[in-house]
């Protein structure tokens, strides 16, 4: 018959004795079993004899101990199944040393009647002992050691335990009873970060008779803290003036839950009987609130789980109850107040650096890393602090035992969950509701592979579960994880993932072990998943690849460490390359793992060394990029294969680019154009044509320029390649944009956009937006220029393209300098550099910090500008830009012009010039030879800068610039006026105006204006002066230059002092001052 359960005797009114198992942890390794048997017979030997002499008046005690000491004793005489019978004996031994530890406990105390109460256990007991011994003396045991295992399984040891051990700790209660005494609530502890939690816990408290609430969550995760810091709140104390705090660490019954509540009620031993429920019950006064801390305790364990969802119906129909449990699973049958508490999530970086700070000290670079590192979990926090204020660390060491031993380092000295964060998170990883779960613990390890989880999906965890052997429930395991706080689901994004916090996540990896055929399950479930998108700009696969690019990582390099590489694991080390790189965050660790671990084929091998190639480009890193394609070449070529050839020909050539060998780029690009037209490759020769447009673009060769990207867009469209057609006509729009044929640009621009948006490609579009831009600036349509940079930057995130974003950033803020909004402008040049920085485009920060020089000159800031180009310089030789770093000098002379330092700024252009001509741009050096002709002026040198002016004027024609040659016809009228060559400067300024027309240059217009307007005041042609400044600032307020239009003011002002129209004259220089002050032109 079976015994009735906890929930049934309590419906009934029966008594209750529910009893722990004190022996579930002995060893049931046979080797240590015999092994131990000596020792122990010597020890139960001499307590039989002493318990069988003190109880010899209680019954079968004696006879008991007689046939222990029979049985130590037949040990010796054992012939035949020795090993067996004497594994049993020892069996026997050692759970009788338990009964007889409890017999002598109990012969000890005040209290030897109770063993009336357990007469027939000892009974039986007594009839086992007799058949063993009977077994022993037939010389065989053969099933009698599981007879004896069952056997044992009563609940004599178990009665024993509490008679012994309970009722002397409770003997001191024995006297008169306190049933309504108020224990000592523990203290209140610290919270942060929590408020939103305390303030829902206690409404619930103040509005719910009786209110049961379950604080859920992982663990350490400050359940007891918000608990006690609940509790203590004055509005609870007022509602619930009997509150009771009962601790289950340590307990694992019902029965010890009960007696432990009785224990919070001072309850007397004389009132412990076999209605202990129904007193506890009765012992509760009104509105009381009972608060069950790490209930999970009792709970995880299955077999007693039916019995306290009952303990705990009961109770909840009487008093107010909360419970906290680790996980997210409530205990059923409990009718738990509405709204549920969610459970607790990891703390904020800012309440994390809170709770340190108010319990340690201010915040350091290395505690801020250990901050980030533990995820908000509140007790790493704490024990972090706890560690730090013992000054046996600093935060420096504490960061570097961290970096080493991750979880393990935070502990106070302690081993229980509160003192130490590995037994916190052990304690979840091997509980038994994980342990209930097949397969559950491997499926931990495995996740704790993957640094940015798992999808939260069906579908995903169909595909993974696959790959895997038969066996594993995916979906059962991660609820079981979750249940116990292990995992979590992140709803940030779509779709959602399961996630590890940190600290969790390195303890699994560390200490698990997963097994091969799961590490092989997850990483055929990545080279799948990635391999089914070889084409980076499939916008498919950017809705899945670029969220596991983390995953596929750091499953790659476990792989390839492991030995565990094959040539399609090269292959997709090569694809998640090109994936990362496209995405703007290239690194070499994957595909040089690859190229370590595949020698062959050659031709595989080659492609790993050109992929390599590609990265080290990305990188900046042009010399180790030369070196990889080269070596791929020999690798390709080793192998035959031409196709392979061809491609690190091409890569070779941009290489070359990059290091402005201009003539070296034209020979590879025609090289790998032959070796492409060999292998029959349309599209190879399509990006050959490419690659020697732009060179061509680089030389100036523009006519060349249009014809490669005409020849490359018809290649392109033969092979139907749309992607490629697209690049080749935003690639003209460019060519047209350095013609000033804006209108061509214009329209290249935004057939580009067209034909990237059929190949469904974000990417393209983005630049082929941001080229719209450049254009409309150029158009001086400078709102249409803002909204087209700002689209481009929506574009290039849709496309994951951090480097695309930080162009369009820059661009952006150039737009704010033509609007004169220079703290905008400061702000975007800053924003680009720093995403610049995460693209690792060492490039584009030069750039960046290039152009914040130039804001800074404007807001008058040289010393701030000084710095940014000598900064923007060394970024620039870093990333072997010589162009760029000619552009830093011709910046760093204009500053020494502003700081009166002539000397220092002719050097400056003068190195500007020497480096524009290495890199073979004809227009940076056209600039150049410009701004000495300025340097000149200011020295009074004024042959030397008409000669300057005229050498930059040639220059600009052979670089088709018409803007900058109008720009030198400007100056030179400058000069003539100095020199009082008052025909010829009127000559070059309205020639210089034509110019700026043609080039749709309209502050140049402005300038040429303003320039006449002097000429006619030196030649007293006051009417044609006024006429002229007039003009000028209408166009420089179209322009949006505001400097320009107070210069324009100031002219007039001089025209009406001449006029004698001193009211007028006042106004305009009022108005220019105004004007200026708006510009920060300071001088």
């Amino acid at each position: 018959m079976q015994p009735a359960s906890f929930a049934t005797m309590v419906a009934h009114g029966q008594p209750m004795i529910v009893f722990t198992n004190p022996i579930a942890s002995l060893s049931t390794n046979p080797h240590e079993v015999i092994a131990s048997a000596s020792n122990t017979a010597d020890t139960v030997m001499k307590l039989a004899r002493n318990v069988g002499e003190m109880l010899k008046d209680v019954p079968y005690v004696k006879a008991v101990a007689g046939l222990i000491v029979q049985i130590i004793e037949i040990r010796d005489d054992i012939n035949t199944t020795k090993e067996r019978s004497l594994e049993l004996i020892d069996k026997v031994l050692r759970r009788s040393k338990i009964v007889l530890d409890g017999l002598l406990s109990v012969a000890q105390s005040l209290h030897k009647d109770v063993l009336i109460r357990i007469e027939g256990q000892l009974m039986d007991y007594h009839k086992l002992l007799i058949e063993v011994l009977s077994m022993l003396q037939a010389n065989t045991s053969k099933g009698m050691f599981d007879q004896f295992s069952l056997g044992f399984q009563t609940d004599l040891v178990l009665q024993l335990h509490i008679s012994g051990t309970s009722q002397q700790a409770l003997l001191p209660s024995a006297t008169a009873p306190l049933p309504f005494y108020k224990p000592v609530l523990p203290p209140a502890q610290l919270m942060i970060g929590r408020d939103e939690e305390k303030s829902k816990v206690i409404d619930t408290l103040l509005h719910a008779i009786p209110a049961h609430i379950a604080i859920l969550g992982g663990g350490g995760m400050g359940k007891t803290t918000l608990a006690l810091s609940v509790l203590h709140e004055d509005a609870i104390v007022d509602k619930y003036p009997s509150w009771y705090f009962v601790s289950c660490e340590g307990l694992s019954t019902v029965i010890s839950l009960v007696g432990e509540i009785a224990n919070s009620l001072r309850m007397p031993l004389a009132n412990r009987d076999a209605h202990l429920l129904d007193t506890v019950i009765s012992s509760f006064p009104a509105h009381s609130l009972l608060c069950l801390d790490n209930l999970e305790t009792i709970w995880d364990d299955e077999r007693i789980r039916l019995d306290l969802e009952g303990l705990l119906s009961v109770l909840e129909k009487h008093l107010g109850i909360i419970i906290t449990m680790c996980g997210t699973q409530r205990p059923s049958r409990v009718s738990w107040s509405r709204p549920l508490l969610a459970p607790l999530q990891s703390l904020t970086y800012d309440s994390s650096r809170q709770i340190f700070e108010m319990t340690c000290r201010p915040v350091d670079e290395f505690v801020e890393r250990l901050l980030n590192a533990v995820d908000g979990i509140p007790l790493a926090i704490s024990l972090i602090s706890a560690l730090l204020q013992e000054g046996n660390e600093s935060s420096k060491s504490l960061w570097g035992q961290w970096v080493k031993a991750q979880s393990g380092v935070l502990e106070n000295g302690g081993s229980d969950r509160l003192s130490n964060l590995d037994t916190s998170i052990h304690l979840s990883v091997y509980g038994p509701r994980m342990q209930a779960s097949p397969k559950a613990i491997d499926i931990l390890a495995m996740l704790s592979m993957l640094p940015d989880g798992f999808p939260d999906d069906h579908k995903a965890m169909e595909e993974l579960e696959s790959c895997l052997p038969k066996g594993y429930n995916l979906h059962k395991a991660f609820l079981t994880m979750q249940r116990v706080s292990l995992v979590h689901v992140n709803e940030e994004g779509e779709p959602h993932r399961l996630r590890m916090l940190y600290p969790v996540r390195a303890f699994c990896e560390q200490r698990l072990k997963l097994p091969d055929e799961v590490r092989d399950g997850i990483t055929s479930y990545y080279v799948e998943k990635i391999g089914h998108f070889v084409d980076v700009s499939d916008p498919d696969g950017h809705t899945t690849i670029p969220g596991e690019l983390h995953n596929i990582y750091a499953v790659l390099v476990k792989a390839w460490k492991q030995g565990r590489g094959n040539p399609l694991l090269a292959n997709t080390s090569i694809l998640f390359t090109q994936w990362s790189t496209y995405v703007g965050n290239p690194g070499e660790e994957v595909i040089s793992l690859a190229i370590q671990g595949v020698v062959d084929p050659p031709g595989l091998h080659g492609s790993c060394h050109s992929t390599l190639g590609e990265v080290y480009s990305y990188q900046d890193k042009l010399a180790e990029a030369e070196a990889s394609f080269e070596h791929a070449v020999d690798l390709h070529q080793q192998a035959h294969d031409v196709l392979g050839q061809a491609n690190d020909v091409l890569g070779l050539g941009r290489v070359y680019m990059r290091q402005d060998k201009l003539a070296k780029a034209e020979a590879s690009f025609e090289h790998a154009a032959d070796l492409h037209q060999q292998a029959h490759d349309v599209i190879g020769q399509a990006n050959d044509a490419q690659g020697l447009g732009r060179v061509y673009m680089r030389q100036n060769k523009l006519a060349e320029a249009e014809a490669s990207f005409e020849y490359a867009a018809d290649l392109h469209q033969q092979a139907h390649d749309v992607l490629g057609q697209a690049n080749d006509v935003n690639n003209l729009g460019e060519v047209y944009m350095r013609q000033n044929k804006l209108a061509e640009a214009e329209a290249s621009f935004e057939h580009a956009a067209d034909l990237h948006q059929q190949a469904h490609d974000v990417l393209g579009q983005a630049n082929d937006v941001q080229g719209l831009g450049e254009v409309y600036m150029r158009q001086n349509k400078l709102a249409e220029a803002e909204a087209s940079f700002e689209h481009a930057a929506d574009l290039h995130r849709q496309a994951h393209s951090v480097l695309g974003q930080a162009n369009d950033v820059n661009d952006l803020g150039e737009v704010y300098m033509r609007q004169d909004k220079l703290a905008e402008a400061e702000a975007s040049f800053k924003h680009a550099a720093d995403l610049h920085q995460q693209a690792h485009s060492v490039l584009g920060q030069g750039n960046d910090l290039d152009d914040l020089g130039r804001v800074y000159m404007r807001q008058n800031k040289l010393a701030e500008a000084e710095a940014s180009f000598e900064y923007a310089a060394d970024l620039h030789q870093q990333a072997h830009d010589v162009i760029g770093q000619a552009n830093d000098a011709q910046g760093l002379g204009r500053v020494y012009m502003r700081q009166n330092k002539l000397a220092e700024a002719e050097a400056s252009f003068e190195h500007a010039a020497d480096l524009h001509q290495q890199a073979h741009d004809v227009l940076g050096q056209a600039n150049d030879v410009n701004d000495l002709g300025e340097v000149y002026m200011r020295q009074d040198k004024l042959a030397e800068a008409e000669a300057s002016f005229k050498h930059a004027a040639d220059l600009h024609q052979q670089a088709h610039s018409v803007l900058g040659q109008g720009n030198d016809l400007d100056d030179l009228g400058r000069v003539y006026m100095r020199q009082n060559k008052l025909a010829e400067a009127e000559a070059s300024f309205e020639y210089a105006a034509d110019l700026h027309q043609q080039a749709h240059d309209v502050i140049g217009q402005a300038n040429d204006a303003q320039g006449l307007g002097r000429v006619y005041m030196r030649q007293n042609k006051l009417a044609e002066a006024e006429a002229s400044f007039e003009h000028a600032a209408d166009l420089h307020q179209q322009a949006h230059d505001v400097i320009g239009q107070a210069n324009d003011a100031q002219g007039l002002g001089r025209v009406y002092m001449r006029q004698n129209k001193l009211a007028e004259a006042e106004a305009s220089f009022e108005h220019a001052a105004d004007l200026h002050q708006q510009a920060h032109d300071v001088p």
